[in-house]
């Protein structure tokens, strides 16, 4: 076991954490059961590979658009050809993580009705080695898929196959990240802004964060950034620094 593996074990705040996200998403389907009556959709957008529910108490990565816009934040995946929705919510994410020798990806979409919210996509998906490619290069990690598997729809219970596709890519952070007042005065972030949304945007992870990294990147999943300092880092930038060297150590 890695030593941030370790960690994510040993974190109380991160076990809580967790057992919270998964106790929100058991509301979620629920409430994405009822909706799915009327939004037909819904019924077709909701699968696991794996038995589900489960607290899932590893170290994720999130896989990030450049700049993490709140209408483009997290990098593409596909299901039987369509692409999943990557804007930022409440309760949204599309992470990776390593457990047990599989690469495990994990992605929800959120919305609301009626003060409620509901699963607008939910993916969770083991790979098998095999069943997934590792690429690093020029300090570039590309982590890729275009697999077939049977998975239970959520919604209604019955197993379908699937194909789900996906290149996740990290590019070296390292002079890539800006401060706000940084990012404010880039005409690139402005050409970003513009064309998902409008500049009078904020960025999400600058929100969260107080930095935009301006490439796509992985980045640690905001329960993680939340308890950096219990993780062994002072700073949010101090973790997102060791990112790549974290991923290399599983992919090896």
């Amino acid at each position: 076991m890695c030593e941030l593996c370790r960690k994510a074990k040993e974190v109380r705040g991160y076990d809580e954490f967790i057992s919270r996200m998964l106790e929100e998403d058991k509301a979620r389907l629920e409430y994405s059961k009822v909706m799915a009556l009327s939004i037909s959709l819904i019924g077709k957008s909701l699968f696991s590979s794996m038995n589900w529910p489960v607290k899932l108490v590893y170290p994720m990565f999130e896989a990030r658009a450049a700049y993490a816009v709140p209408n483009n934040y997290f990098q593409n995946i596909n299901v039987d050809g369509e692409r999943l929705g990557n804007g930022f919510a409440h309760g949204a994410m599309r992470s990776f993580f390593f457990a047990g020798g599989k690469l495990v990806v994990f992605s929800k979409s959120v919305n609301f009705h009626d003060a409620k919210e509901f699963f607008t996509s939910f993916l969770l998906l083991h790979l098998e080695k095999g069943e997934y490619e590792a690429k690093e290069g020029a300090g570039e990690i590309r982590i890729s898929a275009d697999v077939e598997k049977p998975m239970v729809n959520l919604v209604s219970g019955k197993v379908e196959k699937k194909r789900v596709s996906f290149t996740f890519i990290h590019q070296p952070v390292i002079g890539r990240i800006v401060s706000k007042e940084q990012a404010a005065n880039s005409a690139r972030f402005k050409n970003v802004y513009d064309r998902y949304g409008g500049a009078q945007m904020k960025s999400s992870s600058m929100d969260m964060e107080g930095y935009a990294i301006t490439v796509p990147h992985f980045s640690p999943h905001p329960y993680m950034l939340q308890l950096h300092k219990e993780f062994g880092f002072e700073t949010n930038k101090d973790f997102q620094l060791k990112v790549a060297d974290f991923i290399k150590e599983h992919l090896g």
